[in-house]
């Protein structure tokens, strides 16, 4: 079993090598996806709720292709199960008959649930390179959770046959709702006295699902770094995360997706639209200058339609 401290060396190593692609990614988002976009600073601290993520974008072409991109995905995803070829031809009917069963199941329970908005999520994040899915059991009116993390904030690891083996998350959360997330936490003392002073002040954390290799199983961790002390620890037999990468290139953890093809003609057409509207604001308003002869204050003029300007002779 792992410790805090090999925990936390470990999620740093795959962060670290996550940094490379900040720069790609960073491009992607600010002009394909602006209001899903975490790298401008939002995270740590340097954004606000509600905050303008479209300051620097002046074509929206790019914008409306992702979001088909990913319609188009999603719309194929509802389908039919057939029997395949190993099934034999005198067992087809009774075969697709027990697949209709299921398939009408399974499409039922992902009505009921978060799907179709957490995968047009995750879809657009395919079209960066990599998207990441966490997949939690639900309750009686939720039979299963869907919650598209934006990749932001998850480092991955692979394994052998390039299999993704370990995910990483950061993520903050209300100190109170921390017992409810996780029935299972053990809170230390300086933390719980957190809780009860500042329920409402969010706490980082991290959350680590590492195979063991030896048991064929997972680990699943909650740290809290700040107090170096693990909350949570489970153990799983399957990994919750889904994690899809569109094209990945070899010796590379991450994917590369259309958009990160595509991103030079974007930043081009949007620099040209942008130069197109400054040149059309001097074309109609104009640069002018003004002697500030003690009569003319240049400070209170205002050119703008129909305006009268009073001066002592033209």
């Amino acid at each position: 079993m792992l410790t805090v401290d090999q925990i936390m060396k470990r999620h740093a190593l795959a962060q670290r090598r996550k940094d490379n692609w900040r720069q790609i990614y960073e491009d992607c988002y600010e002009f394909a996806l602006p209001q899903r976009n975490l790298y401008d600073g939002y995270y740590e601290g340097g954004g606000s709720p509600g905050q303008n993520k479209m300051a620097r974008v002046f074509d929206s072409t790019a914008i409306s292709a992702t979001q088909r991109f990913a319609n188009r995905i999603q719309a194929g995803l509802w389908c039919r199960l057939e029997p395949g070829p190993d099934i034999p031809a005198d067992r087809q009917l009774e075969a697709q008959a027990a697949l209709d069963l299921y398939a009408e199941k399974m499409f039922s329970v992902l009505r009921q649930s978060n799907f179709d908005l957490a995968m047009g999520e995750f879809l657009m994040d395919l079209a960066v390179g990599t998207a990441i899915m966490l997949v939690q059991p639900g309750d009686d009116v939720t039979p299963i959770r869907f919650t598209a993390v934006p990749q932001y904030l998850v480092a991955i690891e692979e394994g052998a046959h390039g299999r993704v083996d370990n995910v990483y998350r950061r993520m903050r959360l209300k100190a109170e709702a921390i017992k409810q997330h996780w029935m299972d936490a053990e809170i230390p003392d300086r933390l719980a006295r957190m809780i009860e002073e500042k329920p409402t002040e969010e706490i980082e954390l991290v959350e680590a699902t590492i195979l063991d290799m030896n048991r064929g199983d997972y680990d699943y961790h909650v740290i809290w770094p700040e107090g170096k002390a693990q909350i949570v620890q489970r153990k799983m037999k399957s990994s919750p995360w889904i994690v899809a990468r569109y094209m990945k290139v070899a010796g590379e953890v991450y994917g590369r997706g259309p958009l990160v093809t595509a991103i030079p003609d974007i930043k081009t057409l949007n620099k040209t639209l942008e130069l197109l509207l400054k040149n059309a604001s001097l074309s109609i308003a104009g640069v002018y200058t003004a002697a500030d002869d003690g009569v003319l204050n240049p400070q209170m003029i205002r050119i703008t339609p129909g305006a009268i300007i009073p001066v002592a002779r033209n």
